[in-house]
């Protein structure tokens, strides 16, 4: 009779059921509770009894055999999560599986869940983790927890973009920004959701939204104050701006102050800023200040073991003979980085250097390896659901068969 002492002391305060669910909650998963079709987890269930004036052992009343149940089930998923702080993953998973296979609240049931999701993203396991929120996404919503929602949805988030799946990325941290909505305790996931979301507006070639959902993030970031977090974004849009026109002053000063930012910061991700504004440099002939730039990142790649960054050297620099009319060069650069993404699964980065290659080959009079190589770009990104992206290789791909032939001044905007 959990749900009728509620209601009874909630009518009794003179508190409506949105009063009651304050932030943490919804008023759904309290209008459930009341009617005893959900069980508020021992973490929720303190948060109503202090809104309601009443110690928790009063809604509980004496100990029964399910509460002792209840313990023991909270003891396995304090476990649970002790084995995901010491990122030991299988065992944390392990126990987790078996705190499912009791009969356990749902709440329990759900932060389980969540446990296996982020122990199987944080060892790259995407798939298996986008698998276990199919199966688990009621319980998160019937939860009417908004942190363990959002929370869900920012993993699910992250499963997808890995996977390289931009439309259910962007459905995830939409569903993320919508319950982190207008919640000071969880302003910084709410920012993280916004951040990801530009992400995979800009993956999808949806480049003026990015930049809104950016800006957004970025208002956020600097009233929170974290140097990192701000940095993060300034790069976002500064990459966002890139796209839009790669000789934009936007893009230069918002990449500007993401090296500033995250080199304040002592953030890892200073040198993938450093990297963005070698490019920009490039587009906007400063080439002699880019080039260290340029090498600096590529060592650094090497020493962190990142393929794909090294990669994307790579192919600024195959860009960059290309404009000289080095073709030898253009051409094994280009072979280079795609041979790096043999030890990665980057489909939108490789497609990418298929359409280079393709320019490349094109410049060598060698029509049929050009179109090959093209027609394999469009086809790739097409499959990724990368709209700009797959929009330029289209063009490319167009532009090599007319009848009067390109020269490099008329495709050099598809290869940005």
């Amino acid at each position: 009779m959990l749900g009728k002492k509620i209601r009874e002391t909630r009518e009794q305060k003179g508190l409506s059921q949105k009063q009651l669910a304050g932030e943490e909650m919804t008023r759904a998963y309290i209008s459930l509770i009341e009617k005893g079709r959900a069980v508020p987890s021992s973490r929720m269930l303190r948060v109503i009894a202090k809104r309601l004036g009443k110690p928790v052992e009063y809604f509980l009343g004496s100990v029964t055999e399910d509460e002792i149940h209840e313990d023991v089930s909270e003891a396995l998923l304090d476990k649970a999560y002790m084995r995901f702080k010491a990122e030991d993953n299988d065992s944390c998973i392990r126990i987790a599986e078996h705190l499912l296979t009791l009969a356990v609240p749902e709440p329990v049931q759900a932060e389980a869940y969540l446990l296996m999701i982020r122990s199987c993203n944080r060892m790259k396991q995407y798939s298996r983790a986008a698998e276990h929120g199919e199966s688990s996404e009621f319980l998160f919503i019937r939860s009417g927890d908004r942190k363990l929602i959002t929370q869900f949805y920012l993993e699910m988030g992250k499963a997808a973009i890995y996977m390289e799946s931009y439309i259910q990325a962007k459905k995830q941290y939409q569903q993320a920004y919508t319950y982190s909505s207008k919640l000071k305790h969880l302003q910084e996931e709410h920012i993280t959701a916004l951040t990801f979301l530009a992400t995979s507006h800009m993956f999808l070639g949806e480049i003026p939204e990015a930049i809104d959902a950016y800006l957004k993030a970025e208002d956020e970031a600097r009233m929170a104050g974290n140097p990192e977090s701000y940095g993060e974004i300034a790069m976002g849009l500064g990459k966002a701006y890139f796209k839009s026109d790669p000789h934009s002053q936007e893009s230069l000063y918002w990449t500007q102050k993401s090296v500033d930012c995250l080199k304040q910061g002592n953030s890892e991700s200073y040198i993938f800023a450093l990297h963005n504004l070698a490019v920009i440099m490039l587009h906007t002939d400063k080439k002699k200040e880019a080039l260290p730039l340029l090498h600096e990142c590529a060592s650094i790649y090497d020493e962190r073991n990142m393929p794909d960054k090294k990669a994307s050297i790579f192919e600024e620099m195959s860009k960059l003979y290309l404009e000289e009319g080095n073709l030898e060069e253009a051409e094994k650069a280009c072979k280079t980085a795609i041979r790096l993404l043999d030890l990665t699964d980057s489909g939108v980065q490789r497609a990418r250097l298929y359409r280079l290659m393709g320019a490349v080959y094109h410049e060598q009079a060698n029509p049929e390896q050009a179109y090959f190589f093209l027609r394999m770009s469009y086809d790739l990104l097409k499959r990724l659901n990368a709209g700009s992206e797959a929009e330029s290789s289209y063009k490319l791909l167009t532009l090599s068969e007319r009848n009067d032939g390109m020269d490099y001044n008329d495709y050099r905007m598809y290869l940005k």
